[in-house]
C-alpha cells in the first residue's frame, strides 16, 4: 500500500502521511510532479491513499484502487498526535472497530480484521487499532491514542 502526498505538500502533511504509513505498515513517498500513472507504478499494483491539503493543512484522505479509481475521500478540519513519536510501530496490520459507512469502506479498502468494541480489551497488549466513530478516527497503539483525525465528512464514489 502506498500513501502520498499532494504536489507540494506542508511539513504537517509530510508528517501526518509518515504516520499513517508506519501505522498502517505501508510505503510513504512525497508525490512532487508525479501524475496518477507514476503514482500507480509505485504503488506496484496495491492501493494507493493521496493526502489533499486545505490551506496548508493536511484536509482530506483520497483511497484508490489499483486501477487509480477513485473509492471514497475523508475530509477531517484537523488532526494532532500525542504519543506517536515515542511510539515503537510494530509492522503489524492493525486491528479495525466501528460501525457505519466509513468503518465498511475501511474494511472494504484495508482487509484489516474487524473487532466489536465489547472485544478490544481482548486484543494483545502491543497491537495497533483504528476506532472509527461519526465525528473521528482514532489511531490506538498499546491501549493509547496515538493519533486522531477529526471528520468533517466523507463521499463514496
Amino acid at each position: 500500500m502506498l500513501i502520498t502526498t499532494s504536489r507540494k505538500p506542508s511539513v504537517r502533511t509530510r508528517s501526518l502521511c509518515k504516520l499513517i504509513s508506519r501505522f498502517i505498515a505501508g510505503r510513504c513517498i512525497t508525490r512532487g510532479k508525479m501524475g496518477m500513472k507514476e503514482l500507480l507504478e509505485f504503488a506496484d499494483g496495491g492501493p494507493l491513499i493521496i493526502i489533499g491539503e486545505y490551506h496548508g493543512n493536511p484536509g482530506e484522505l483520497s483511497f484508490y484502487d489499483e486501477n487509480g479509481k477513485l473509492l471514497f475521500s475523508i475530509r477531517f478540519t484537523d488532526w494532532y498526535s500525542e504519543e506517536a513519536d515515542s511510539y515503537w510501530f510494530p509492522g503489524a496490520e492493525p486491528a479495525l472497530s466501528g460501525q457505519g459507512e466509513i468503518a465498511d469502506a475501511f474494511e472494504s479498502f484495508f482487509q484489516f480484521k474487524r473487532v466489536e468494541s465489547d472485544k478490544i480489551d481482548q486484543l494483545p497488549p502491543n497491537s495497533t487499532l483504528i476506532v472509527i466513530r461519526e465525528e473521528y478516527i482514532d489511531f490506538i497503539g498499546s491501549g493509547k491514542s496515538l493519533f486522531k483525525l477529526n471528520l468533517r465528512g466523507f463521499k463514496k464514489y
